[in-house]
Formats: structure tokens, sequence, C-alpha cells
């Protein structure tokens, strides 16, 4: 075989790899989903299609689209997709230490992130995340929340197949981050 060799990522989401690049461990998204929960996501999926006007609503202002996001992959529902230390180390290594900052210099930080995701957010890591993700979907839309469901969908496209940083991407890193400079300065 001749070429670079690429490790397929499970499609679905779950197992080793999930476990490997979040925090899943010992939740459902340590699994990969089965027949029935992949039905489930599919079917979300359709009814979500059915919710134009909403999904139109949230793409009138992009920055608000993002705000959003970013408020709702902050709550704790979300904590098991946040960066494992793994993938936080890779960033440190490729990148190094997050910037310490003081007020009105934020972009520095939020530069460095930006390079930080996207060091690590390899294709197959992308996909994964994404899968991931999109597990949330049925959740959200079996409690008829549209707009969140909305941004789930959305987030999911732009991390599988996008090449910037998605809010997802962008506030799992720094969730997965503070996680690990938490624990290690308890270790310390």
């Amino acid at each position: 075989m001749r070429g670079r060799s690429v490790r397929k990522a499970e499609r679905a989401g779950g197992g080793s790899e999930a476990l490997r690049l979040t925090r899943c461990a010992g939740t459902w998204l340590a699994e990969p989903p089965d027949a029935a929960e992949q039905e489930r996501i599919a079917e979300a999926s359709r009814r979500l299609q059915q919710q134009r006007a909403i999904a139109s609503e949230f793409y009138q202002d992009m920055d608000a689209a993002s705000a959003f996001c970013i408020t709702l992959f902050r709550e704790a529902d979300f904590a098991p997709l946040h960066f494992s230390d793994e993938l936080v180390e890779q960033m440190i290594a490729r990148v190094g230490e997050p910037p310490v900052v003081e007020s009105g210099e934020e972009h520095l930080f939020s530069d460095y992130l930006r390079r930080a995701v996207l060091s690590v957010a390899s294709p197959n890591t992308r996909r994964l995340l994404a899968a991931q993700l999109r597990r949330y979907l049925p959740h959200y839309v079996e409690a008829q929340r549209w707009k969140e469901a909305v941004a789930i969908d959305y987030n999911a496209f732009r991390t599988s197949l996008g090449t910037e940083v998605s809010p997802f991407l962008a506030q799992m890193a720094l969730a997965g981050l503070a996680d690990y400079y938490e624990a290690h300065e308890e270790q310390g």
C-alpha cells in the first residue's frame, strides 16, 4: 500500500477514539451508538429539517448565533465532550502554553485558542467530535428546544466539514484547558 495510512475514527461516535479525545469515560457517550440510537438521531434530523423558520432566524445574525452556541456549549450537559488531557497536551506541545492576558487583550487569547484548536483538529478528530455532538440532537428535538437543536446541527456540520474553529470546538477546547489546569494545580 502506498501513501500514508489514515486511521478511521468511529463514524458514529463513542468507542476508543472518543475516550482518547474527550472526557466521556463513564458516560453514555463512551459507547458507540447502537442501531436504535442511530435511528433516533436520523429521525431527529428529519424533524429538525421541518423547522426552517427557526433555522432561518438563527442564521440571520451569525454573531448572535455564535454567542448563543458558546452559551449552549457551556452547559454541564456537554462536559463529556470537553477536550481530554491528551488533546490539551498536544495543543500545548504544538503552540505553547496559553497566554495570560489583561483586560483589552482578549484577542491574544482568542488567537491562541484558534491556533491551538487548528493544530489538533484533524479531519478524523473533527468527524468524531461532530458525531458525538449529533448524539445530543434527539434530546433537544424531543424537548422541542428547536433553537438549541439548530445550533447543535449547525455546529456538528461546521465541525465535521469545516476548516475553521466552530463555536463548539472553541468551547470544548477552552473547557478542556480549564479542566486540565485545574487537575494539574490540584496535583501540584
